[in-house]
C-alpha cells in the first residue's frame, strides 16, 4: 500500500444503502452511526496491556501524525507534524530533526486480503534493526483488520505487538480500527472487543469515525459515540488515537464520491469534540495528507485547514 494511499477500507467505500459500492467493504459515516455506549462496559475496559497501563502517554505530550506525506515530509512538519509516517529506513529515520519521530509501516496485516503486506520474517527484521532506536516512537501494523474476514487477524496481530514489546518495550505497537456495520452484521462494537488490548496485546488504537459527508453534512456526535462504545468493548481512552478526518472525495476519480472535506468551522468543532472525549493522546492521526486516489482533496489542498492544524499542532 506504499506505492499509493493508505486508505484501510472503510475509506475507499461509501453507504450500501445510498450509493453503490466499489470495493468489496463499505463504510458510511451515515448509514453505519455508532450506536450510545453501553452502560456497562467490558470487563476488560480499562485493563492493562501486557507492558504496562495502556497507552499511557508522558505527560502533556501528544505528538502529531498525518498520513501518506510521501516526498513532501517538509510540507506537514512546517505544520507541527512531529511523527512522520516512515519505512523501516534506519538511516531515514535517524536523519529525523529534533523533537521528530517516526511511526513506522509494517502492514498491511489481516484486512480484506489476509495475506499480510510483510512476512513474518521481513517484519522480525525491521524491528530487529529498529529496537533500541529513540527516533522509532512505534510501528503502524494493521490498517482496520478484519477478524470476521480473516479469522488469523487476532493472534497474527498479537504475535506481532508480542515482539515489538520483547524487543523493545518502549516501542509502541498500534492498529486502526474501523468497526463498520458490514463487518459486525449489525453488531456495532464487535471489531473493537475482538481487537481489544486484552486479546490483541496492542498498545495503541486509532480511533477513525469520519464524520462529514457530502450529502449527509458533519455528525459530530459520532465521534463522541464511537469513543464510547470502543470503550464499553474494552478498549481504555487512554489507547485511544483520534484519527481526523481533513479528506473529500469530490476530486477523485476512482471512487463514488461520498466524503466530503470539513470547513474550517467544521473542523474547528470535529476538534473540540475529539478534544472532550480523548484529552490527552499520546499522538492524534490526521487523515490524510496527500490529496490522491479516493482520498481527494485532502489536507496537501486545503489551506485554511492547515492553518487550523499549524496552530493546534505548534501550541505550547
Amino acid at each position: 500500500m506504499r506505492s499509493g494511499p493508505r486508505f484501510g477500507v472503510g475509506l475507499l467505500m461509501v453507504a450500501s444503502i445510498a450509493l453503490s459500492a466499489c470495493n468489496p467493504e463499505t463504510k458510511s459515516a451515515s448509514a453505519d452511526p455508532a450506536p450510545g455506549p453501553s452502560t456497562s462496559a467490558s470487563a476488560a475496559a480499562g485493563s492493562p496491556s501486557p507492558s504496562g497501563p495502556a497507552g499511557q502517554a508522558a505527560p502533556g505530550r501528544t505528538l502529531h501524525y498525518a498520513s501518506n506525506t510521501h516526498d513532501d515530509r517538509a510540507g506537514a512538519t512546517k505544520l507541527g507534524f512531529n511523527l512522520i509516517d516512515m519505512r523501516p529506513d534506519k538511516s531515514a529515520i535517524d536523519a529525523l530533526g529534533p523533537g521528530q519521530q517516526a511511526l513506522v509501516w509494517l502492514g498491511n496485516l489481516d484486512n480484506t486480503n489476509c495475506t499480510p503486506g510483510y512476512s513474518y520474517d521481513k517484519f522480525t527484521a525491521a524491528v530487529d534493526k529498529l529496537a533500541g532506536d529513540r527516533k522509532v516512537f512505534g510501528y503502524y501494523i494493521s490498517d482496520e483488520p478484519h477478524p470476521s474476514v480473516c479469522p488469523g487477524a487476532v493472534e497474527h496481530i498479537r504475535q506481532r505487538a508480542d515482539y515489538i514489546r520483547a524487543k523493545d518495550p518502549a516501542q509502541k505497537s498500534f492498529i486502526v480500527v474501523l468497526d463498520a456495520g458490514k463487518e459486525c452484521k449489525g453488531n456495532f462494537g464487535c471489531e473493537y472487543a475482538a481487537l481489544r488490548p486484552d486479546q490483541t496485546h496492542v498498545d495503541l488504537f486509532g480511533i477513525d469515525p469520519f464524520i462529514c459527508s457530502i450529502s449527509k453534512g458533519c455528525d459530530f456526535g459520532r465521534i463522541d459515540r464511537t469513543v464510547g462504545l470502543a470503550e464499553a468493548k474494552g478498549i481504555p481512552r487512554a489507547a485511544m488515537v483520534p484519527v481526523i478526518q481533513v479528506f473529500g472525495q469530490t476530486c477523485n476519480t476512482q471512487q463514488t464520491h461520498w466524503y466530503k472535506l470539513p470547513s474550517a468551522e467544521e473542523l474547528t468543532q470535529a476538534l473540540q469534540h475529539w478534544d472532550s472525549a480523548l484529552p490527552n493522546p499520546q499522538f492524534d492521526f490526521a487523515y490524510t495528507w496527500s490529496s490522491e486516489g479516493p482520498a481527494c482533496p485532502a489536507l496537501d489542498k486545503a489551506p485554511e485547514l492547515q492553518t487550523i492544524l499549524r496552530a493546534r499542532n505548534t501550541r505550547t
